[in-house]
């Protein structure tokens, strides 16, 4: 049985950030406060939420980059070219 983790590991892998982030945001256990809320905001912009973190100012490049960052480093991985 694939678990959660692995699909999502497995669609980072593949280079599917978006639907990688729409996995990893939903996890409670693993992460710190501030890197659920990196992966949140990351999804959020990945679909299409951009404009709202941008008025309260938020970088959301940088949020998106940072949620790579952490999943790279928590799983050890290469993301696909």
């Amino acid at each position: 049985m694939e678990t959660k983790t692995n699909k999502a590991i497995s669609l980072l892998q593949c280079g599917d950030l978006k639907a990688a982030l729409a996995i990893f945001s939903t996890f409670r256990v693993g992460f710190t406060k501030e890197e659920r809320r990196t992966l949140k905001i990351a999804h959020e912009c990945l679909s299409g939420n951009t404009g709202f973190y941008q008025q309260i100012g938020i970088d959301t490049n940088d949020e998106i980059e940072k949620s790579k960052s952490i999943l790279l480093s928590r799983y050890m991985l290469k993301l696909a070219p």
